[in-house]
């Protein structure tokens, strides 16, 4: 078991640990001391359900209630959080309660999103179960729902009391949803460490042995606490995570509204790719490395284009998003493999330009 303390710059954020390792399930009365708190609720989905809620209840205290939610992005929403309020309400929560979110990104978001806004604030601990959430949606204390099509609109910045990463529960994952978790992982290399982006792409997801896992992993979590621990609330240093997302959120989103929705790693695979071919426009980064990028993408087995969406349509959503400031967009860009650029203006006829090129 590897454990990372995330310690943040401003002293006013306690500090928590993330555990990593396998059947970490087993040992969650002794990783925590649950019997200090006075309910423990569950927060999980219909996929969670069927396959761990059973064996995870039967590591926790008898005071012990659990909320099931309808499994997928849709399910983030207003309606849900009311779900969970409802029950936490009627079953007795208190602010010594304790709400754990076992599931991936959206349980997190949702969880997360509940517990800090209950009562104006009740502990949560992640228990994230797919790859993706596992190293980046439950790290880094971001919750919250989409509203009104735009993703993520509604939130808060809350830190858990812990993150237990159990890569047993990984094993259960489907292809596609494990490998959509390393579109984050390939982004963390992208924008902080070239040897992590040259190693995650050295051959495809499915080919990496279980300890080469653990320590992408690992190596992905450090990044992502590194940036996100100066900046907890992303006035500065932590809109480095955002490459890749003001055009995969778009994507996304447009996604969701289809017949064919795209998982979330896979949404900013596509965002990556343009916003790569913008860095390049911009004389930021060679064509060479976005070939690179491109291909190294392609080669997970990651979508890198768009030919479903409109490039007006794109730019319609993203001007909506929450990086939007007085109307308009701060880019996080590539200066280089393995070193973004935050806070970049960039000309919406060049977006659009970008995006009708990726379109044919």
């Amino acid at each position: 078991m590897k454990k990372i303390i995330v310690k943040f710059h401003n002293k006013q954020v306690k500090d928590y640990p993330i555990f990593i390792g396998n059947n970490l399930m087993k040992k969650i009365g002794s990783i925590f001391n649950l019997s200090s708190f006075s309910k423990v609720f569950v927060v999980t989905d219909q996929s969670i359900n069927k396959l761990f809620l059973k064996k995870v209840l039967s590591k926790l205290p008898v005071n012990s209630e659990y909320i099931v939610l309808p499994s997928g992005e849709k399910e983030k929403n207003i309606e849900s959080i009311e779900t969970i309020w409802k029950v936490m309400l009627s079953s007795g929560c208190d602010r010594k309660s304790l709400v754990i979110n076992l599931g991936g990104g959206v349980i997190s978001d949702l969880g997360g999103f509940a517990a800090t806004t209950f009562m104006r604030g009740v502990p949560f601990l992640n228990i994230p179960t797919t790859l993706l959430s596992q190293v980046d949606a439950s790290v880094g204390g971001k919750n919250g729902i989409n509203f009104s099509s735009v993703k993520n609109l509604i939130g808060t910045f809350n830190q858990p009391i812990g993150i237990i990463c159990d890569t047993v529960f990984l094993k259960s994952l489907p292809n596609r949803e494990f490998i959509s978790g390393f579109g984050e992982i390939v982004k963390h290399g992208l924008i902080y460490d070239k040897s992590h982006f040259e190693f995650v792409t050295s051959k495809q997801p499915l080919e990496f042995n279980e300890n080469e896992l653990s320590e992408i992993i690992q190596k992905s979590i450090k990044i992502k606490v590194a940036i996100v621990s100066q900046d907890e609330k992303e006035s500065a240093a932590r809109r480095l995570v955002n490459f890749g997302h003001t055009i995969g959120h778009g994507v996304e989103s447009l996604s969701l509204e289809s017949k064919k929705s795209l998982l979330h790693g896979e949404a900013i695979s596509i965002g990556m790719v343009i916003e790569s071919q913008i860095s390049q426009k911009l004389g930021l980064i060679s064509q060479k490395n976005v070939e690179l990028i491109k291909n190294s993408l392609k080669k997970i087995g990651l979508p890198v284009t768009i030919l479903e969406f409109k490039p007006t349509a794109i730019i319609q959503k993203i001007k909506t998003d929450k990086k939007s400031e007085r109307g308009k967009i701060n880019w996080t860009l590539l200066k280089n493999i393995g070193q973004g650029i935050c806070d970049q203006a960039v000309d919406e006829k060049l977006v659009r330009e970008v995006l009708y090129e990726s379109n044919h």
